[in-house]
């Protein structure tokens, strides 16, 4: 008996798993500095689901690695601008805009 709940668990285990998908994406993010950069990052990694974030300060270009089964990239793209940094599909308000420091302002 004790085997067969151990095979029936370790089976719904690989199901869950199987279920899940590991995603990279990249998106645009504006910003300046090494400030905007571990802002960004720390913004997208807060998003539940992501595993990993990186954003490139030359090329803009964020690249994101996340479990699509509990987040997609339309919810890490808010989280990115709510905290101040505009992406193609979503914009910082200006009142969080306005909050960061001088040297991470971006836009004329």
């Amino acid at each position: 008996m004790k085997k067969t709940v151990l095979m029936f668990v370790a089976a719904l285990a690989m199901v869950a798993s199987a279920q899940a998908k590991t995603v990279k994406k990249t998106f645009k993010a504006q910003g300046k500095c090494e400030k905007c950069q571990a802002r960004i990052q720390k913004a997208a990694k807060a998003v539940p689901g992501v595993l990993t974030a990186a954003w490139n300060k030359d090329t803009k270009v964020c690249s994101v690695v996340f479990d699509d089964s509990k987040t997609n990239l339309n919810k890490i793209e808010k989280a990115v601008a709510a905290a101040g940094h505009d992406t193609d599909k979503a914009k910082a308000s200006a009142a969080t805009y306005n909050k960061l420091p001088g040297c991470c302002k971006y836009r004329k």
